[in-house]
């Protein structure tokens, strides 16, 4: 008796999540949302097949596992942030004003994206030695932005000379990236004047430095 032909799982692409296929960005808002709700370690790819209602085998189509949609997320993050901060630093005006448009922007984005601004401080632990090297980088990437306009900040005179730059800067983008961790969309305070408060904050830090 001839077996009927057997159903081959899709094969892969070489570029998972590229943003080629119709349903990637689906992929990867379900994947957001999942370790968001159960945490990255509670989640399985069963799991996000099921919230996109497709076969386990046909998500391998798009990745090899779960890191893969981590890193998607982190690195689609980043690019979103790293473009608001390209803008700023490229802006004209005064360093000092740049500076405080960047932070208010990228508060911004964290208030509109909290479960995937969320996910950095949240599930970081999880991540592979690769991930974690590439996470590593989007990290000195800030440092490598936020450091110069400081200092082009103090060059103009609109910062003491005496800011501890480094300290500030660390204080400032952890400040920035806690937002998720209390902020109520259904509450009193809305995501624009929380974000043109922290920016407000950022400066007070940045423009009355203590020897």
């Amino acid at each position: 008796m001839r077996m009927p032909p057997s159903k081959a799982a899709p094969k892969k692409t070489d570029a998972p999540l590229n943003g080629r296929r119709s349903r990637d960005r689906e992929v990867i808002e379900a994947a957001v949302k999942l370790f968001w709700e159960k945490g990255y370690a509670s989640t399985s790819v069963q799991d996000v097949a099921d919230e996109l209602g497709m076969m386990k085998g046909s998500l391998y189509y798009y990745i090899d596992g779960k890191d893969d949609l981590l890193r998607k997320i982190f690195e689609d993050s980043h690019r979103e942030v790293q473009e608001i901060a390209e803008r700023h630093r490229a802006a004209d005006g005064k360093a000092v004003d740049r500076l405080r448009a960047f932070f208010e922007e990228y508060a911004l984005w964290c208030l509109t994206h909290l479960q995937r601004a969320s996910l950095y401080a949240r599930e970081w632990r999880h991540a592979s030695e690769d991930l974690r090297a590439l996470m590593a980088v989007q990290r000195r990437y800030y440092d490598e932005l936020l450091v110069p306009m400081i200092k082009s900040a103090i060059a103009e005179g609109s910062v003491s000379a005496d800011l501890d730059i480094r300290m500030a800067n660390y204080f400032i983008m952890s400040a920035i990236t806690s937002i998720p961790d209390w902020f109520d969309p259904a509450g009193k305070l809305s995501a624009d004047a929380v974000a043109k408060r922290y920016a407000d904050l950022a400066m007070l830090v940045i423009t009355r430095s203590a020897s």
